[in-house]
């Protein structure tokens, strides 16, 4: 297939923010367009057990868009769910979260995580799908790059994380990657 592919074996860098960290047991394409779902849809067949292609989307919540990130916008997602829904050999079972994170330390950065959470809750409403995984896409670069300047960003990141965490044990049920 021409989709990346998200690999477990190749998750050595990202980090535990919350305790029910877990990377991924399964692989994922990843698409960061309808283009992308329907040529994966176009290669995929159902496996011997029926099970289908599972793919994760790249979505870019609209408050943390600077318009050059690849990905599906959360506003498009209401316009191409009947789309994606009539694709027939895929299974949308990942949430890939991307932002532009430029100078974002704190509690700006803390904002971007719950911005996540909630992006992916809003999609598994509007496909629907199910969410086994959300990863949130870059947060490790985000935390490093700002931690000399910035003291407090891993505290507040890993306060938002927590509380995306709990949100998550009592409504949602993702498993939260931070990457």
């Amino acid at each position: 297939m021409s989709l990346p592919e998200y690999n477990p074996e190749q998750l050595t860098q990202a980090a535990a923010l919350v305790p029910e960290y877990q990377i991924p047991t399964q692989s994922y394409l990843l698409a960061n367009s309808l283009d992308d779902l329907r040529r994966c849809n176009a290669e995929a067949q159902p496996n011997a057990a029926g099970e289908l292609t599972r793919i994760g989307l790249r979505i870019i919540p609209d408050a943390f868009d600077e318009g050059a990130i690849n990905g599906i916008r959360v506003r498009e997602l209401s316009g191409i769910a009947p789309v994606i829904r009539q694709l027939r050999n895929i299974t949308v079972r990942g949430c890939f979260v991307r932002g532009c994170l430029d100078g974002l330390h704190g509690k700006e950065l803390g904002r971007f995580f719950r911005a996540c959470y909630e992006s992916a809750k809003q999609m598994t409403v509007i496909l629907p799908c199910a969410m086994p995984y959300l990863c949130v896409d870059g947060g490790l670069a985000a935390l490093a790059y700002n931690q000399a300047e910035h003291p407090e960003t891993l505290n507040e990141a890993v306060t938002a994380a927590q509380i995306v965490a709990m949100q998550n044990q009592t409504a949602f049920y993702a498993k939260l990657l931070i990457t």
